[in-house]
């Protein structure tokens, strides 16, 4: 009995090894179901390209908060908002057309990623009281995928009635910085100053009735704008007044600034000589009095120490009263009204000309022209022998 329980035990191990197990062998049908499950299906193979194909469908875009009431003159604000975030915030190019009474004022926009979208702000110049905005067409640089044309929409603008005083320039904020007066010839003065502006077209301002104006340099931005300029003007006028028109409390307003004519600058060739400057003049009383007292205490007291002290300030009256150095400025030489580098030249010189020099700020030398007038010439044009 044993004996045959034994041979049905080992005929039953025999036929376990022969058959699949369905704990360790895939049945053939499912393995054939796996193989086919992760064979490459030749139809759903596609190029990275094809893979953005149909981005231009989902990427969308769309005017966000537009201005209401701009007026002629003014620097606006024209955001957009681009959709999806993670495909759209990466390099974008825009085209722009069919935009009316209006011109780009900064070529980049202004990019902001929120959570919602992309924000792309572009700033304009309203020229016009008649505007229509571009129509505005995003596309993705790495795919090429385009977003549906955005139609600009038409706004009104209203434009200014100035006073007379107008500077031609609007503004949210046009402040003063410092300003100088020095004289220009013997009927004129030359008033020099920088101003910082907010959202202004700072290369459009311009004073009214200057004799001769221009920029010294100039840095527009929309947002902070700097400038230096300069305005020649009658030396009978005691204020230099213009007017902004400010576009927060949208309202005109004057600014002034004082002539006050700068005494260390000489402006006509009879005064030439440095000891017809009142300062020279004090200086030299002041070194004067002293060498009389020290003079004095010598003669006084006989001790020579105050007599070799009072050569000191004699010295300095002598060196004063001396005439300035003449230098030798070449032919078609540029003088500029300020030391500065591309500032605005006045006059060329027609000849080789022998001037009278004063001084030196940097590569420029001050010198005394011939039909009474002060300027600056680079030491570039200054005769070498």
């Amino acid at each position: 009995m044993k004996t045959l329980i034994l041979f049905f035990l080992f005929a039953g191990y025999l036929f376990a090894l022969s058959e699949p197990s369905v704990l360790t062998d895939p049945a053939p049908q499912e393995e054939a179901a796996t193989t086919a499950s992760t064979a490459p299906d030749p139809e759903k193979i596609t190029d990275l390209g094809s893979l953005f194909s149909n981005v231009s469908s989902a990427l969308k875009l769309q005017f966000d908060t537009l201005p209401t009431h701009p007026y002629v003159g003014e620097i606006i604000a024209v955001p957009v908002k681009l959709t999806p975030v993670d495909i759209a915030s990466g390099n974008i190019e825009y085209t722009l057309q069919n935009e009316e009474g209006i011109r780009i004022f900064s070529d980049t926009p202004h990019r902001s990623v929120k959570e919602d979208g992309v924000y792309d702000t572009f700033y304009f110049l309203v020229q016009s009281p008649s505007v229509r905005l571009p129509d505005i067409t995003a596309t993705l640089s790495a795919t090429g995928a385009n977003s549906e044309t955005l139609t600009g929409t038409s706004l009104n603008a209203t434009p200014l009635n100035p006073p007379s005083t107008f500077a031609h320039v609007l503004a949210d904020k046009f402040e003063i910085i410092n300003y100088k007066t020095t004289p220009y010839n013997s009927d004129s003065n030359v008033v020099i100053f920088t101003v910082k502006a907010l959202r202004c077209n700072i290369s459009d301002f311009t004073i009214p009735n200057a004799i001769k104006q221009g920029f010294e340099s100039k840095l527009p931005n929309v947002g902070e704008s700097q400038m230096t300029y300069y305005a020649i003007i009658p030396n009978s006028e005691q204020n230099l007044n213009f007017s902004f028109f400010n576009l927060k409390k949208q309202r005109f307003e004057s600014l002034v600034i004082p002539i006050i004519v700068d005494d260390d600058t000489v402006s006509t060739q009879s005064d030439l000589s440095p000891t017809d400057s009142r300062h020279t003049e004090l200086k030299i009383g002041a070194a004067g009095v002293v060498g009389i007292i020290l003079f004095g205490l010598f003669y006084w007291r006989r001790q020579k120490g105050y007599l070799y002290a009072s050569v000191v300030p004699m010295f300095y009256i002598v060196y004063a009263l001396l005439p300035n150095q003449n230098i030798c400025v070449k032919k078609d030489a540029s003088i500029y009204l300020l030391p500065i580098n591309n500032g605005t030249i006045f006059e060329t010189t027609a000849q080789e000309e022998h001037l009278e020099a004063e001084k030196e700020v940097g590569d420029f030398t001050k010198i005394h022209l011939t039909n009474d007038k002060v300027g600056w010439v680079n030491k570039r044009d200054i005769c070498s022998n």
